[in-house]
């Protein structure tokens, strides 16, 4: 479905360290930023979910959202405000 980069993959996991109970991760698409990603830590699926199993990381994706990601990368990027973001590549 995606590809996830390295610096994406280490964000992630100090992301699922920090947490004690969320192990899913939840992928949209903020709609207000082209290709931006709105990344939360979750326990559990909801009926509209697609998962999506890579690398060890389990994503969860709204099946309305799946397109999205289809052949593309998922990378992270800090950006010069210290926002840390998360984008889909082509």
């Amino acid at each position: 479905m995606f590809t996830v980069t390295n610096a994406a993959k280490i964000e992630l996991q100090n992301r699922l360290n920090s947490s004690d109970e969320n192990s899913l991760i939840r992928l949209q698409m903020r709609k207000s930023c082209f290709m931006k990603v709105k990344l939360t830590l979750e326990d559990s699926i909801q009926p509209n979910d697609t998962e999506v199993m890579l690398d060890g990381l389990h994503f969860i994706i709204d099946q309305g959202e799946c397109h999205y990601f289809n052949h593309k990368t998922l990378d992270f990027l800090p950006d010069k405000t210290g926002f840390k973001q998360f984008e889909v590549l082509h």
